[in-house]
């Protein structure tokens, strides 16, 4: 009995410790791929993109670089379209399956991503990264432990700044799997560690400062605004989904092999001329939050439907990546376009946090995962209207 019972912490102990180094791995690797991929955006569209402004390229340029890699995307993909990325949601689907992870044409996906995520996609950088980690890790383990796969892509998503987003993500809504949920913490703990301490990517509302509503009027009309804002969340969640919906009908990618570059010469043309529909946004929310950008409440709008259109067309036509990083930046722009319309009726803060909170519900199958989410990516702007937004896209997707 003694023997038994000090063998269990013991081992308990070391799967800890397993679970704790997969993570860093996985946070490190995937820090040192987002620099990699940082520095390749950095020196295609200039200094300015990095700090969320517009890229000073000419026309030309943009169109020759995003339709050139659309070529090569195409070139990629043609007639295999297992050779395309999978989004972060089919990783993880794959991983909870029983058979486990896929990794036939792993390098090829990758390769995949990399390209679209440099060649200015609406992306965001979480699919390569989790899709990178998990195909790494199994080669490293041979697929024989899911614990320690589970626990390194849960390091990897280090980069939105929270060790809660691993666990979340890996356990979905099946909490009494722990294996899910406790490697995904464990190793998010250390992915969030050993990324931050590689690359900051991740924090772009650090240092905006936080408004809070005072006064009973004030938190009567925060509240109005962050419903009404749940409510058009949802409604551009809901857009986002039946325009992929629609896409995918057509078989682009089976019927024309040329798809990705007609839709690199579009990411060029919005690089140049609506410049906030294209990268992933994670750099953009903080210059238009500080008025560094200004734009018109017809172009906050138009930019952020155009850029919601935008990462659904990429996605379904050969351009592989992310798609938390782009609908945020999204829904806050239109949250701030509604603010100016109806300044009267609650603050920025809450226009853009419930905005975000109600296309969330939509579009993750988790709400925890939603709120975790959108508080670390916002930086816990706007806390309470992205809980009621979030509330409200989930009562609104119960009764659609």
């Amino acid at each position: 009995m003694i023997t038994s019972s000090t063998s269990k912490p013991r081992s308990l102990l070391w799967w800890s410790l397993r679970a704790l180094l997969a993570g860093a791995a996985g946070g490190a690797m995937a820090a040192v791929v987002v620099s990699l991929a940082l520095t390749v955006q950095h020196w295609i569209w200039g200094a300015a993109v990095l700090r969320g402004l517009p890229s000073e390229r000419p026309l030309l340029w943009c169109l020759l670089w995003a339709g050139g890699i659309g070529l090569m995307l195409s070139l990629l993909q043609r007639q295999q379209l297992d050779r395309g990325l999978p989004e972060m949601k089919e990783t993880l689907a794959q991983l909870r399956a029983p058979e486990g992870l896929n990794t036939h044409n792993g390098l090829t996906q990758l390769l995949g991503g990399a390209l679209a995520l440099a060649g200015g996609g609406t992306l965001g950088p979480e699919a390569l990264m989790t899709r990178l980690v998990a195909v790494g890790s199994h080669q490293i383990w041979k697929g024989a432990d899911r614990t320690l796969v589970a626990a390194a892509m849960a390091g990897s998503l280090g980069l939105f700044h929270s060790p809660l987003v691993g666990g979340a993500a890996l356990a979905g809504k099946k909490w009494q799997l722990i294996w899910r949920w406790l490697p995904g913490t464990i190793g998010g703990v250390a992915g969030f560690v050993a990324f931050h301490g590689l690359n900051d990517f991740g924090g772009g509302m650090r240092g905006v400062p936080y408004l809070w509503p005072t006064g009973q009027e004030q938190r009567l009309g925060a509240m109005v605004a962050a419903v009404l804002a749940g409510l058009v969340g949802w409604l551009a969640g809901q857009m986002m989904r039946r325009w992929r919906q629609w896409l995918r009908q057509f078989h682009l990618l089976e019927r024309f092999w040329w798809t990705p570059i007609a839709t690199g010469l579009v990411v060029g043309l919005c690089l140049w001329g609506l410049p906030l529909a294209a990268f992933s946004g994670e750099n953009q929310l903080k210059p238009l939050v500080l008025g560094a950008w200004t734009l018109s409440t017809e172009m906050l709008v138009l930019s952020a439907i155009g850029k919601l259109l935008m990462v659904g067309l990429c996605l379904e036509t050969g351009w592989r990546g992310g798609q938390f990083f782009p609908v945020i930046l999204a829904s806050s722009a239109l949250g701030m376009g509604l603010h100016q319309w109806i300044p009267w009726i609650g603050g920025l803060d809450s226009w853009s946090a419930g905005v975000v909170g109600g296309s969330l519900s939509v579009l993750l199958s988790s709400p925890l995962l939603g709120l975790v989410l959108g508080l670390t990516l916002l930086q816990g702007h706007g806390a309470g209207a992205l809980v009621i937004g979030l509330l409200v896209g989930q009562l609104l997707q119960r009764v659609h």
